[in-house]
């Protein structure tokens, strides 16, 4: 299989919103099956184009890429064809060809989409930034003048009854959903459709603590079971930054999303050495 298959693979994997290991080996001592820039890639599921030798070396490392998808982070692994004389860095197998093999797997991302239901006063800079931090940005609203090309140039817009569009959507796991709409009844509807949906990412509400505890209240009274998505509904949204402005709003929603992506520590603490532990 050439080089161009595998790689077209990738680009159709990515272009419907999957994460792809590209496998490369860089390095290669001894013997070995396959020579330095064999290419492979691996999908979340564990499926495989290309081959860098087969056998026990390629499980291997199609379980490192697995787990380093899971993790969404590159890295290199070395395997040892040998079972005695291992280095310490190395993975042994039960393989006799003698050599070590080194691999880089490269995790690739596809552009990230932020999804705003709600083009308001909120809606707008939470957008802009999303816009600057190269993310796609899809935004809904009913309002044809709030979701237009004027104020939204660099985004996908969807005109009509956000309920029905989210339901519509064909949302990914890496997705980020912003609900800034505003109105009690609609927010909700649309955090319920989500659920419903069986959505897989993270949800951002932008709400009152008072109006966040009626939803989940009312989730649960209709038979919804909340714990299964706690960890992934954030509301009110955003960090406690002290804002006040939709635009100090914005910020303080996309840093608890940054946070939430990077899986910092919580509470976020200061970079500065005289405001904490180093």
């Amino acid at each position: 299989m050439s080089s161009v298959e595998i790689l077209e693979w990738v680009l159709k994997r990515v272009s419907k919103g999957e994460k792809v290991a590209l496998v490369t080996i860089v390095g290669k001592e001894g013997s070995g099956p396959r020579d330095i820039g064999t290419m492979m890639a691996v999908s979340a599921d564990g499926s495989v184009m290309g081959t860098i030798g087969g056998g026990e070396v390629e499980n291997i490392v199609v379980k490192e890429a697995v787990s380093a998808l899971r993790e969404g982070r590159s890295k290199r692994v070395k395997v040892a064809l040998r079972p005695e004389n291992v280095p310490e860095n190395a993975i042994k197998t039960r393989m006799i060809c003698g050599g070590i093999l080194e691999a880089f797997i490269n995790v690739i991302q596809p552009t990230p989409r932020v999804i705003i239901v709600g083009a308001g006063h909120v809606g707008k800079p939470v957008a802009d930034i999303g816009n600057l931090l190269k993310y796609h940005v899809i935004v809904l609203d009913r309002d044809s003048e709030l979701a237009s090309h004027e104020r939204y140039p660099y985004a996908e817009r969807i005109v009509g009854d956000v309920v029905s569009e989210v339901e519509k959507l064909e949302l990914r796991e890496a997705d980020v959903v912003v609900v800034t709409y505003g109105e009690p009844e609609v927010d909700y509807q649309v955090l319920k459709k989500l659920l419903l949906k069986g959505f897989k990412g993270h949800v951002w509400a932008l709400c009152s603590k008072r109006r966040a505890i009626w939803m989940i209240e009312r989730l649960k009274q209709e038979g919804i079971n909340v714990d299964e998505f706690k960890d992934r509904i954030h509301a009110p949204a955003g960090l406690d930054i002290g804002s006040d402005t939709p635009e100090e709003i914005a910020v303080s929603i996309w840093a608890e999303i940054l946070c939430e992506a990077r899986k910092c520590s919580k509470p976020v603490r200061s970079l500065g050495v005289l405001h904490g532990p180093a």
